[in-house]
């Protein structure tokens, strides 16, 4: 069988300290798990920036990663890198994470690549690893369906604008929430992986599930208001529905 050649994702950030070091080994982690022809890289446009920065990277992002069960420990102990002309050059996927403080960095030295660039909106602030990872898992569910460019977040959902208070709010209620499971009792194989509480009617959980077992590649139904695709298939549905702009839960095992 003949291999996909992997292409690669550039995540930048100001000091390459933490957020974009949690963004790029949560990204290789989850493409890992999929199998998809992917690795990220990551890297820092303004190093100097990041004098009084202890050790090769963030506790609070390392921690973080193992909260996830995620132990890199030779991607954590590296230290910050700048980035070069080079690292644009090989990069199929660029995404600076926070827009107006990586806007002008980039504008000032490297503005050549500005229109190759995916900004997010994500400050460089505790409590944020959250984002980043819902950003990171609907970049990989855009990947899966092909490599669709992220609609810019409207300013009313943006993380600046957004007051501390309310964003827990507008989580909460800015997209519906699917349940994730999955079912091996009573079944031969792998057993199948079951989407729920999707808020359609039968047409559309027909549609849906169509979509799914297209990007998995599998076969699957729709009946009594759920969605069953075959095999364990709980990974990459979760990315393909946040990517969709589902809240997913997972269940059970």
């Amino acid at each position: 069988m003949r291999q996909r050649q992997e292409k690669s994702v550039l995540f930048l950030c100001t000091g390459n300290y933490y957020r974009s070091r949690f963004a790029e080994i949560l990204f290789n982690s989850v493409a890992g798990r999929m199998g998809l022809p992917w690795k990220s890289a990551s890297r820092g446009l303004a190093l100097e920036r990041g004098v009084n920065n202890v050790g090769p990277m963030a506790v609070a992002a390392i921690k973080a990663l193992e909260a996830r069960g995620l132990r890199a420990v030779a991607d954590s102990a590296r230290f910050p890198i700048q980035v070069t002309v080079d690292d644009f050059e090989v990069a199929d996927w660029i995404v600076a994470l926070k827009q107006a403080e990586h806007l002008p960095l980039l504008q000032d030295r490297f503005p050549a690549w500005i229109e190759k660039v995916e900004f997010w909106h994500i400050d460089d602030a505790p409590g944020v690893l959250g984002l980043i990872e819902r950003e990171v898992m609907g970049l990989t569910a855009r990947l899966i369906a092909g490599g669709r460019r992220r609609e810019e977040l409207t300013p009313e959902i943006t993380t600046e604008t957004i007051a501390p208070t309310a964003k827990k709010e507008v989580s909460q209620t800015s997209a519906p929430v699917v349940r994730l499971g999955r079912e091996t009792k009573g079944r031969r194989g792998k057993g199948v992986t079951t989407v729920s509480d999707l808020p359609l009617d039968e047409a559309g959980l027909l549609e849906l599930a169509a979509k799914l077992k297209e990007r998995c590649g599998t076969g699957g139904t729709a009946k009594n208001g759920r969605i069953e695709i075959q095999g364990d298939q709980r990974d990459r549905l979760s990315a393909v529905l946040e990517g969709m702009g589902y809240r997913v839960k997972r269940v059970g095992g």
